[in-house]
């Protein structure tokens, strides 16, 4: 009898040292999931009205491209760039963002550039930039793929 009150009263400290050890545990990593809670901190900056998708009334209608090669060196392609854009909408835009995506002769991506243009696109015009230089590309770009990111919104019209 006086065995069996033993066992069951070491088994009984045991569940209540497991159960602290458990409890006291989970409290801890709640603790530290609280302590890494990193805080998004967003920098105030003047409003304009930005396209977050990229504008379908903007239109790439032409791209040149000429590359110079230095074999030497190791990324010291630099290409030039002809590109031509419509607008096709009713709003003027007044700054656009390219990304310029250099693909190798597979047909991967090997670096992709975004590029601003501040230059200002009437509503029904188009803008016509001549060489938008672009250094230290990898030697196995052969081609580039242009895309309008953004565009921010001038007056727009009804």
């Amino acid at each position: 009898m006086f065995r069996r009150q033993l066992f069951y009263g070491i088994t009984l400290i045991l569940l209540v040292v497991i159960i602290f050890l458990l409890m006291r545990g989970r409290s801890a990593e709640k603790e530290r999931v609280i302590q890494n809670i990193k805080v998004e901190q967003v920098a105030a900056e003047q409003p304009s009205p930005v396209r977050v998708i990229p504008p379908r009334d903007l239109e790439i209608i032409e791209s040149g491209i000429s590359w110079t090669r230095n074999p030497d060196e190791k990324n010291a392609s630099s290409a030039r760039h002809d590109i031509t854009i419509s607008n096709a909408g009713n709003g003027d835009y007044a700054s656009l963002r390219l990304r310029m995506d250099y693909i190798d002769k597979a047909g991967r991506i090997v670096e992709n550039r975004i590029h601003e243009i501040n230059e200002a696109l009437p509503s029904g015009g188009t803008l016509r930039m001549s060489d938008i230089a672009i250094d230290g590309l990898p030697d196995a770009a052969s081609d580039v793929r242009l895309v309008i990111l953004s565009a921010d919104l001038g007056i727009y019209q009804n």
